[in-house]
């Protein structure tokens, strides 16, 4: 019967812009948790269900996974990154930077995230005059 509610009420696809957009939030908040060291030492996936998670054990079934080490800019992070307001303008730049390598390398893992449409289709809207 469970089938039967996911029939009526399908859930929204997600695309690889809103994918890229939560892997910015959880870096940041793992590099805010846990330090630079830590989260070097974790895995970033994306399990069955299109969510972005980090693990610092080994992950189960998912769709992709990158260890965090083997990403270049994470290895390029600097330990001292929330010491000073330079430090938090340098921590988004550098979020930036490595949720593009991330992206990369997860759609180079997965058929599956590569079928996601890049952004959400918006439908344009209508302009008074054209309603008229």
């Amino acid at each position: 019967m469970p089938w039967i509610a996911q029939l009526l009420h399908p859930r929204r696809r997600k695309n690889q812009e809103e994918l890229a957009g939560r892997a910015a939030e959880v870096i940041a908040q793992v590099l805010a948790d846990v330090g630079v060291d830590s989260f070097r030492q974790g895995t970033l996936l994306v399990d069955r269900d299109f969510r972005l998670r980090f693990v610092s054990g080994l992950p189960g079934p998912v769709l992709a996974a990158v260890p965090v080490a083997s990403l270049a800019e994470a290895r390029a992070l600097p330990r001292e990154l929330h010491d000073s307001r330079l430090g938090r303008r340098l921590l988004r730049q550098r979020v930036k930077l490595l949720v593009a390598e991330l992206m990369a390398a997860l759609l180079a893992q997965s058929a599956t995230l590569r079928g996601l449409p890049v952004k959400r289709y918006r439908m344009p809207e209508r302009s008074a005059a054209a309603s008229k």
